[in-house]
């Protein structure tokens, strides 16, 4: 992978943002920041999402008077395994280059505490599929891949230690109740 997408990775974990659009953002300032090429989803007038290629922004509404309010975006760094870098945002790709079709979890952790950005094991209902990994200060979590081929039905081209996908944010209560609820789990299971 080249130094540069890394470099975009660890930028969007350690600031929860994607070239500085925050989740909280109006679809308008991501617009702004991303541009224009996107696909726009809803299922009812109170919820939307645009899906910028690997890069989708979600926008919630008490009712179709109100304005959207940004909720979260996700990174589904899964989806470069079948598309690979034409995949990503040209906004994106303008800045940071190339991208790989894999990101493995410990090389990004390494970069991230390089940053002083460490990287906290949550317990998740996925396990031991998926495992959640949350950095505090920025509220972003990272899903990896962790079971092996035969205890699941393979997807795409992933492998056990890519990054599935990157979210932001997942707030510290969730990471608690997490905690409570399926940390007696992972320890026994």
């Amino acid at each position: 992978m080249t130094p540069h997408s890394l470099a975009f990775y660890v930028d969007a974990v350690a600031s929860g943002t994607v070239l500085g659009a925050k989740p909280t953002d109006s679809p308008d300032r991501v617009t702004e920041i991303l541009g224009s090429d996107f696909a726009e989803n809803s299922l009812d007038d109170y919820s939307m999402w645009r899906d910028y290629g690997m890069v989708e922004f979600f926008w919630i509404r008490e009712s179709p008077d109100h304005p959207w309010e940004g909720h979260h975006f996700t990174l589904q760094v899964h989806r470069l395994t079948s598309w690979g870098s034409s995949l990503v945002n040209q906004a994106i790709r303008d800045r940071y280059g190339r991208f790989d079709r894999h990101l493995r979890f410990d090389k990004l952790e390494r970069l991230l505490a390089k940053r002083g950005v460490p990287m906290e094991y949550v317990p998740d209902v996925n396990e031991p599929t998926i495992t959640l990994h949350w950095q505090p200060a920025s509220e972003v979590s990272v899903l990896v891949v962790r079971a092996h081929e035969s205890e699941r039905r393979r997807r795409w081209d992933e492998r056990i230690g890519d990054v599935y996908a990157i979210s932001s944010p997942v707030s510290a209560e969730y990471v608690a109740r997490s905690r409570a609820r399926y940390g007696q789990q992972a320890a026994t299971g």
